[in-house]
This record gives structure tokens, C-alpha cells and sequence, in this order.
């Protein structure tokens, strides 16, 4: 087998286990719950809305209920579940556009190098986001994760304010953003955290170059991953202004 064919066939083994673990379903048998495909129920595309498909113990079968009023021939929608457009084009092949829980992970972490490491990886540990490397910016008016909010408190944090907070019991203010706790953080500190994501976030966005004129005629496949770029830059957009506007209440005050 040349290795044009070794790839190919990798790839569509990827395709096949993705096709199938994609469509399976749990149910819920007398031993136990397993998993199944549900013939026809497995073949209805995504739309926006809320999970109603459940298993009916009393009836010992799948239900699924209409997400909304559909006609006669109309084709019929559920909803996938809340998920990033990422693991949609991943697992399902599209991209939604108007996809509210869209969002960008961010990879982020401790440096070896940093003196403060072990207080800080400490502090984290508290909030079980010690070994979380990857943190979220969302679609939306508030794009900034508990987890990620947290995260960046503590890695602007100085030695005092990493002594004064790992004496804490458990530090539940680092991952709210409502008034009390962000006074509780302090003014000086919030600057120093959103000032980080700020500059973070426009490096991510400067790196999305813009796609280069094509004569290829672009393929299903192309069009998904120019829109699931364009949503993600939309992410880091609604952040950037976000985190501007934060900065500037914080520098009003």
C-alpha cells in the first residue's frame, strides 16, 4: 500500500468512527443505559432551540418533541445541543452562523520560568482549574468565562495579592465579574487582568489574515472553514470591544 493510500484510508476511518459515534444515543434499558441509532430521528438537521427529545421509562421508548410548529412537507429540525461551531463542523459537518453558544478556546497557562508558579498553580487548584488549559471567550455581550476571568486575575497577580488571596478559604470572587467582587479584587488588579486579555485578544485577531482570491471553485468543506473563521473572528471582535469598554469604567473610576 503506497502512502497516498495509507492516508486515505486513515482518513476515511476518522470519517467512519466520526459518522458513527456522532449518532449514537443513550438509552435507557431494565440493565442499564447503552447506546443505539435511532433510524430517521438520526437523519434530522440542526436548528436553534432546546433539547426535546428525552427517553420515556413508562413507554419504554424514545420520544421526540416538535421545537416548533412545522407544515406538511417541511423538513423537521432539532436541536444538536449546545455546542461551539467548532465541534459542530467537527463531529457534524456545518458551521451555524447564528450559533449562541458559539465561543474560542484560548490557550493559556503558567510559565515554568515564572518564580510565582507553585502559589499560583496553588491558587487555581482551589478553584479546580489547575490542570485546565484551555479557557473560553463566548459569542455574546459577555464573552469572558468564570474559569477564564479567574484565570487571568491570578497570572496579573503580584506577590502580595498572591499571598492575601491563597489565604482565603476558598477565593469565590475571582471567578465573578459582578460589582462586589470586582471591588473585591480591586481596581489596580482588574486594569492589570483585562489589560492582558486585551492585548491577547488583539494578537489572535491580528493573526487571521484575510483569504486569498481563489480561481478553484470552493468546496463544501472550504466554505465551512472560511465561516467558522468568520465567527471566530466576530468572537474576538465582540471581545476586544468588551474588554475596551471595561477598561474604561475601570479607568473612569
Amino acid at each position: 500500500m503506497s502512502s497516498y493510500d495509507t492516508i486515505r484510508a486513515y482518513r476515511l476511518e476518522i470519517w467512519a468512527a466520526s459518522t458513527v459515534m456522532t449518532r449514537q444515543n443513550n438509552i435507557q434499558l431494565a440493565e442499564g443505559t447503552t447506546t443505539a441509532f435511532i433510524p430517521l430521528w438520526d437523519m434530522c438537521n440542526h436548528e436553534q432551540g432546546k433539547i426535546t427529545t428525552d427517553f420515556s421509562k413508562e413507554k419504554n421508548r424514545s420520544e421526540c418533541y416538535a421545537l416548533r410548529d412545522f407544515k406538511a412537507g417541511e423538513q423537521i429540525f432539532i436541536f444538536y445541543g449546545a455546542r461551539p461551531n467548532c465541534d459542530l463542523f467537527l463531529h457534524n459537518g456545518f458551521v451555524y452562523p447564528d450559533n449562541p453558544s458559539d465561543s474560542l478556546s484560548l490557550a493559556l497557562g503558567i510559565s515554568s520560568g515564572d518564580p510565582a508558579r507553585e502559589t499560583r498553580l496553588a491558587l487555581l487548584s482551589k478553584l479546580g482549574l489547575a490542570r485546565v488549559t484551555y479557557f473560553h471567550l463566548y459569542a455574546g455581550d459577555a464573552p469572558v468565562s468564570a474559569e477564564l476571568l479567574a484565570f487571568i486575575r491570578i497570572f496579573n497577580m503580584n506577590q502580595e495579592e498572591l499571598s492575601k488571596w491563597s489565604s482565603d478559604g476558598l477565593p469565590g470572587d475571582l471567578v465573578s465579574s459582578d460589582q462586589t467582587s470586582s471591588e473585591a479584587v480591586g481596581a489596580d488588579l482588574e486594569k492589570r487582568a483585562y489589560t492582558y486579555l486585551l492585548t491577547r485578544c488583539k494578537l489572535i485577531r491580528a493573526s487571521y489574515k484575510k483569504d486569498p482570491e481563489e480561481t478553484t471553485p470552493d468546496t463544501p468543506h472550504r466554505k465551512n472553514i472560511k465561516l467558522l473563521k468568520q465567527c471566530e473572528v466576530q468572537i474576538l471582535d465582540g471581545a476586544i470591544k468588551y474588554l475596551q469598554n471595561v477598561l474604561e469604567k475601570l479607568s473612569a473610576k
